[in-house]
């Protein structure tokens, strides 16, 4: 009898519990015994929290007004966001701002500082927007693009063939060797080019780009295709992306596997609210025509061997003394991840003014000849892109929030509702996820949801150690999740 007793003892499973400390007392007292079976540990031991959604509010941003653009590009922006099913306006302005840029390149240069004499900035941009697959970003990205596609089309041939959407490294360079103002990389989803670039394979790709944003001297030698010698590599690049997408590169970044700066070089990036109705109105020709007329006169301007050189006028000068000062300040007092992206910033400055300066003298030109821009930037355009950085930081302050606050909510929602179709209770990761599934597509991620959702009070883990050491982890269930449940 004593060693039957002895056997089934044996045989008896110590179980350790993982919850909060609040719930911890209760569940020590009912395992003070060294030796609890499985049916001794299940929902009356544990008490549970309110339920947490999922879901999230994102931090607001600042509009774009009718003052933070010249006249003519606000105008075109507005009206073919409006008609685009009245998309964020952000979009269409991204959009005509990095093709100016493009257009541009290194055939114009802005000194910002009065005396440096050796700090000069280009006029190339990088940009995403950022939404969702139904916000309309394609057709916004297309209708900024369209007065550059416009000047493509009545131009002679290949004089503005600079643009490119799915390159090889190689054609890229060859590219950018026979346009020597520069070139645009233009994708409507940029995610699947910023993931090549995480390949080891794509390391020369990558360096190449991180050149192009810099604007200095490139040299790609290969044996069998001769050599490739580009003066001053000049690119911008122009693209959009998923929130959940996006979020793959911001954790790359704050994990260090790369952490090159990349990210940092994409000055321009929007995540603005979209709440869009339906529309059917006719796009405006006038506001067209005149956009389209800014690029012409715009597409003479600048030389890549000798740049056409800007700087701030008197008054201009002032605010960005003023500015400059209090922002090296400001920058001082941020933490590294701020930093890292406030420290592009004074450029940023710098090159939107001199576009926007650009712009303007423009839109007072009627002719389609004999245009030339004075070469000091109004204390106007300096003014519309101090606005334009608040902009840009509200949108990285939503970005951050969202990237750290997004967290695994993703794989969450898809492990709840995977959870529906399970029956048991307490149940196993491997009862929830079984095989490659759609947005969930290894342990890890299964994983990851399940935490998630117990962060979130979902669910509490138990972890089972056999007489073996085996360790197994079941989960069980928030009593609101059983409720429709039938076992």
């Amino acid at each position: 009898m004593f060693y039957k007793l002895f056997k089934i003892l044996g045989k008896r499973k110590k179980v350790r519990v993982n919850v909060d400390k609040a719930v911890q007392p209760e569940l020590e007292k009912a395992l003070s015994s060294k030796a609890v079976t499985n049916s001794q540990v299940d929902a009356s031991n544990l008490k549970w929290r309110p339920l947490k959604p999922l879901n999230f509010d994102l931090l607001p941003v600042k509009p774009i007004e009718p003052d933070c653009l010249p006249r003519s590009l606000y105008d075109y922006a507005e009206n073919n966001s409006s008609r685009i099913d009245q998309s964020p306006i952000e979009f269409v302005a991204i959009g005509l701002i990095v093709c100016l840029s493009a257009l541009l390149g290194c055939g114009v240069g802005i000194r910002p500082k009065r005396y440096d004499l050796f700090w000069i900035e280009f006029c190339n941009l990088w940009a995403m927007i950022v939404g969702r697959p139904s916000d309309k970003k394609t057709p916004c990205l297309k209708a900024g693009y369209s007065p550059l596609k416009h000047l493509q089309q009545i131009s002679d041939a290949n004089k503005f063939d600079f643009d490119l959407n799915d390159a090889t490294y190689e054609a890229a360079c060859i590219k950018a060797q026979a346009n020597p103002k520069g070139i645009l990389l233009f994708r409507d989803e940029i995610s699947a080019w910023l993931n090549s670039l995480e390949k080891a394979d794509k390391a020369y790709e990558r360096a190449f780009y991180l050149e192009g944003y810099s604007v200095g001297p490139y040299q790609q030698i290969r044996v069998t295709r001769g050599q490739v010698k580009i003066d001053k590599l000049t690119i911008s690049i122009l693209g959009g992306i998923q929130p959940t997408k996006l979020l793959q590169m911001l954790r790359s970044r704050s994990d260090g596997s790369n952490d090159d700066g990349l990210f940092e070089r994409f000055q321009l990036v929007v995540f603005p609210d979209s709440a869009g109705k339906y529309r059917d109105i006719a796009p405006n020709l006038e506001i067209s025509k005149k956009v389209e007329h800014i690029f012409i006169l715009l597409s003479n301007v600048g030389d890549p061997q000798k740049p056409l050189e800007f700087k701030f006028d008197e008054a201009a000068q002032k605010i960005w003394d003023n500015w400059a000062s209090k922002f090296k300040e400001d920058t001082n007092n941020s933490d590294d991840e701020e930093q890292a992206v406030l420290g592009k910033y004074p450029a940023l400055c710098a090159k939107l003014s001199m576009l926007f300066h650009l712009v303007s003298e423009a839109e007072k030109h009627g002719e389609s000849v004999g245009f030339k821009p004075k070469l000091e930037v109004s204390k106007e355009s300096i003014i519309m892109a101090l606005k334009w950085l608040d902009i840009l930081w509200s949108h990285n302050r939503r970005i951050h929030h969202f990237s750290q606050n997004h967290s695994h909510s993703d794989k969450a929602s898809l492990f709840l509702k995977r959870l529906k179709m399970v029956k048991n209770e307490p149940f196993s990761l491997r009862d929830v996820y079984r095989g490659g599934m759609t947005g969930m597509k290894t342990a890890e991620h299964a994983n990851q949801g399940a935490q998630e959702l117990i962060n979130r009070g979902y669910l509490q883990s138990v972890t089972q150690k056999s007489a073996n050491n085996k360790v197994k982890t079941m989960f069980y269930r928030h009593p609101d999740l059983l409720k429709p449940i039938k076992f």
